[in-house]
């Protein structure tokens, strides 16, 4: 009985030594990477959940977010709400919420909080997902991240009709011509096959590195969980031959949000089968004491992940590799933390919080010269004028 009783105590201790190293793991202070390097390129992805100008753009339903007395002056608007909408909740969504230029002023502050708490002004390349337009994130660039120096703004528009699309910004220059791949969908039924061909698209980006070399970036936002496992099956074997297709000796990192849960992965393993073979997952061979980018109902999951091309490895071809050890969720600024650990999305009422998944990051090595280097860059893309500039300050 004794013997029972000491291998219990053990075993509570054993226990509460890993919930509290857990904690201490979670409670990460702050980003304490050391200075990124001059050889070094950091690369961060970005769910910046629903980053949408005030304005309506045609053709697309963003009713939602525009000013709450704009939308009630006019009963067309009022009407678009209640027939762009499939439920009660979204149609109440869209008629109450105030969606006000001092509404995206203080988001767009809060998102530059955790841009440039990065590496002090912001990430080499960042890959974002759920923006409207090319307006919106050339606000955000001329009036909140002019210590980043993006000089690289591309977001192209895609069949998704709320709106939603991918984009990426950067301090390195465009090689070629950026493309927006439609996923080739194998719809089972006609109502899928609707909704399917109006997915959003995978945006392919080449840029330019510091020793001359091209490293192509694919960001991507897959279908929801509200959508069948198949649907994001077939996104990860799209993409996973779009990384293959460029052969062992192209640097690439494909990723965003690819909406594949702890559970789904558990059961379907498309991490392992469909993007291990062409790469190395972020995820798996990296942020180790990590919990995930995204919590739903106390669940964490790496709904955001990257997918590193074997040019990029250790053993890879590439002039640069991806350090491992600098993966990480990004996971330290109070303006996006709700208690202390969970993401703090966009408030309306109270305005504050960020959006509802943290950032992923990682660095790239210069480990030799160019073997491929740029000829010919693209000439540096004048970025339209902002439509909300002038109406949006700076705080």
């Amino acid at each position: 009985m004794k013997n029972l009783l000491q291998l219990k105590n053990l075993t509570l201790a054993l226990l509460l030594s890993l919930l509290v190293g857990c904690a201490v793991t979670f409670k990460k202070a702050e980003f304490s990477l050391p200075p990124k390097a001059a050889d070094e390129v950091s690369v961060m992805s970005f769910n910046v959940e629903n980053l949408f100008d005030t304005t309506h753009d045609e053709n697309r339903n963003d009713y939602t977010y525009m000013p709450l007395a704009v939308k009630q002056k006019d009963p067309k608007i009022v009407q678009a709400c209640k027939d762009t909408n499939d439920s009660a909740y979204r149609v109440g969504e869209c008629l109450s919420t105030d969606w006000s230029e001092e509404q995206l002023d203080k988001k767009l502050i809060n998102l530059t909080k955790v841009v440039l708490g990065v590496d002090g002004n912001g990430p080499d390349v960042l890959m974002l997902i759920e923006v409207e337009n090319e307006n919106v994130l050339n606000i955000w660039n001329k009036k909140y991240l002019q210590k980043a120096g993006y000089s690289t703004v591309i977001l192209i528009e895609g069949p998704d009709k709320r709106g939603i699309d991918v984009g990426l910004m950067s301090r390195l220059p465009v090689v070629g011509k950026p493309v927006l791949h439609p996923i080739p969908w194998k719809p089972k039924n006609d109502e899928d096959k609707k909704w399917m061909e109006a997915s959003r698209g995978v945006l392919e980006v080449t840029l330019k590195a510091p020793n001359g070399d091209p490293i192509t970036f694919l960001t991507a936002h897959f279908p929801s969980q509200a959508n069948p496992t198949y649907w994001r099956q077939q996104a990860a074997e799209f993409v996973a031959k779009l990384i293959k297709d460029k052969g062992p000796d192209t640097m690439v990192i494909a990723g965003g949000d690819l909406n594949i849960t702890h559970e789904e992965e558990s059961k379907e393993h498309i991490f392992r089968d469909t993007f291990s073979p062409v790469g190395d997952v972020s995820h798996f061979v990296g942020c180790k004491e990590c919990p995930g980018t995204h919590n739903y109902r106390k669940s964490w999951s790496f709904l955001d992940a990257h997918i590193y091309s074997k040019a990029l490895l250790e053993k890879g071809s590439g002039s640069y590799k991806m350090e491992p050890g600098t993966i990480d969720v990004i996971r330290y600024d109070e303006v996006h933390l709700k208690k202390g650990k969970y993401p703090l999305r966009w408030d309306y009422d109270r305005q504050i919080g960020v959006a509802d998944h943290f950032p992923l990051y990682v660095r790239l090595k210069q480990r030799g010269p160019a073997k491929t280097p740029v000829k010919d860059e693209a000439p540096a893309k004048e970025a339209k004028p902002a439509k909300d500039a002038k109406k949006t300050k700076k705080k």
